[in-house]
């Protein structure tokens, strides 16, 4: 087990052990032997809880709490005639923290949802992000980016 100021990192048997001593599942008798075959895997179950709660972590937990990874060598980007970006994410990106093209005087950190109301702003190009307001909407398997100058080759700076 590796021991940072902010993180731990551990290995899945680690954290298992250590969720068990947390919530006192740990096994105490050792002057003895119980047998049960009609009982819960404990080890599968826990390990299942884990498995979600971390997953729901990597979803929602703030951006200083995550394992984070530059993945702007694998994003491919396309721009539209109206200065547009798509940007595809790799399969591996969970989700974006920060994002910068080149030209953007500000990162993007807060990543709109489709459903989100401000998106519709997006549809008029008086209102929608430019560079010094950009704006991103998280589609999960890409992003849409506004807005670079059209015609450009958009460039990421910070991913």
């Amino acid at each position: 087990m590796e021991n940072s100021n902010l993180f731990f990192d551990l290995s899945e048997q680690e954290m298992l052990a250590l969720y068990k001593t947390m919530t006192h599942l740990t096994e105490v008798r050792r002057d003895c032997v119980v047998e049960r075959d009609d009982g819960i895997d404990l080890d599968n179950w826990l390990t299942l809880l884990l498995q979600q709660w971390y997953a729901e972590l990597l979803t929602t937990a703030p951006a200083e709490w995550l394992p984070v990874e530059d993945v702007s060598a694998d994003v491919t980007m396309t721009v539209d005639a109206h200065g547009v970006v798509t940007a595809t994410v790799p399969p591996q990106c969970v989700r974006p923290v920060e994002w910068r093209l080149e030209g953007w005087h500000t990162s993007v950190t807060r990543f709109l949802s489709p459903q989100d109301p401000l998106v519709k702003l997006q549809l008029n190009p008086w209102t929608r992000g430019n560079a010094c307001r950009p704006a991103a909407i998280d589609h999960g398997d890409h992003l849409v980016l506004y807005s670079v100058p059209p015609e450009s080759v958009p460039v990421v700076t910070l991913t």
